[in-house]
């Protein structure tokens, strides 16, 4: 294998049988699978203690033996940045969502680290307490702006959701005082493909969501749009049951060049839909019945009462009913 190791961010451990991708040549479904099992060996066990500074969001939950934090890039050892960026790639490779050509011919072990920008990109990743490897992740990424333009100004810079469906999301939203550095696209809602179904499973999807709702909390008027784009029935129900009035784009016709990695991504029967929002005023509400749920200090028991108590809500606010089968997280 042409990659190297993220030096000092693992421990061995049994990795999983491979479910390679189903694209590429044969070297590099070979090298897609060598990436894979590479990262299902990394375990960051000293991930916490060696975190920069406080994290902007740090949940523990012993019942289920899951721990998620939130931080920014540069408070992440790049060793464990590149581990958590592997981690990303590795779930890609195995939805057949990023090109193994593609990662073959640039020797890939990890998504790229980006330069220096005037803001930074946070992530939010779900660690398992019993054996250290990673088990969800969500990010929100930055703008690559140098400055916070208007979000009406023909010089900011698109974001990739809107460069691939061809749309502006953020133009209706412009106003004094509000640019570009307070807008971060949601990225990469992902849970580890090899995790077993029980309560881990059917949790992580809710640590990630309350992670990264802390983290908009906390950080105020520093982050006061989201956008990205995401299935009906994944992302985006999460999303509303979190408090976010969407905005969604119908219609539009999702492409990348043949030679982007993350082409494939768009090559589904089922194409993610671009969406904005900005975030809600009540969100710590829903913080606060996501985190006791989690904590079991509400009367909630099941996962299918949060879902009816947040649905609730959500309706008393925009009087917009949801699916009822928006009844199971994952």
């Amino acid at each position: 294998m042409n990659a190297v190791p993220v030096v000092g961010a693992a421990t061995a451990s049994r990795p999983s049988p491979a479910t390679g991708p189903v694209t590429g040549d044969a070297r590099a479904r070979r090298y897609a699978v060598d990436i894979i099992r590479l990262h299902e060996r990394l375990t960051y066990r000293r991930l916490l203690t060696e975190l920069k500074g406080d994290p902007l969001s740090l949940i523990e939950d012993p019942r289920r033996r899951l721990v998620t934090l939130t931080a920014r890039d540069s408070q992440f050892p790049t060793r464990y940045l590149k581990g958590i960026l592997g981690f990303r790639l590795a779930q890609y490779l195995r939805l057949s969502w990023i090109s193994p050509d593609s990662v073959h011919r640039t020797a890939a072990f990890h998504e790229p680290l980006l330069g220096s920008r005037a803001v930074e990109n946070v992530h939010t990743v779900t660690l398992c307490r019993r054996t250290w490897k990673i088990r969800g992740y969500v990010g929100l990424a930055c703008s690559a702006d140098a400055e916070s333009l208007p979000l009406d100004s023909p010089r900011r810079t698109p974001f990739p959701t809107e460069a691939a469906h061809g749309v502006d999301l953020l133009r209706r939203y412009a106003q004094p005082g509000l640019g570009t550095h307070q807008v971060f696209e949601f990225k990469r809602f992902l849970r580890d493909q090899t995790m077993p179904r029980g309560a881990q499973h059917t949790c992580v999807p809710w640590h990630l969501m309350l992670g990264m709702g802390e983290s908009l909390i906390g950080l105020g008027d520093a982050v006061r749009i989201v956008l990205g784009d995401a299935k009906e029935h994944v992302a985006l129900r999460h999303l509303r049951l979190g408090g976010f009035d969407l905005h969604v784009v119908e219609g539009t016709s999702p492409r990348l060049g043949a030679s982007d990695p993350m082409a494939p991504i768009y090559r589904q029967s089922v194409v993610a839909r671009p969406f904005v929002a900005p975030v809600p005023t009540d969100l710590p509400w829903y913080r606060d019945m996501i985190r006791s749920y989690l904590a079991g200090t509400s009367d909630l028991t099941s996962p299918q009462a949060l879902v009816t108590a947040l649905a609730a809500r959500k309706r008393a606010g925009n009087g917009v009913p949801r699916p009822s089968h928006e009844g199971s997280c994952g």
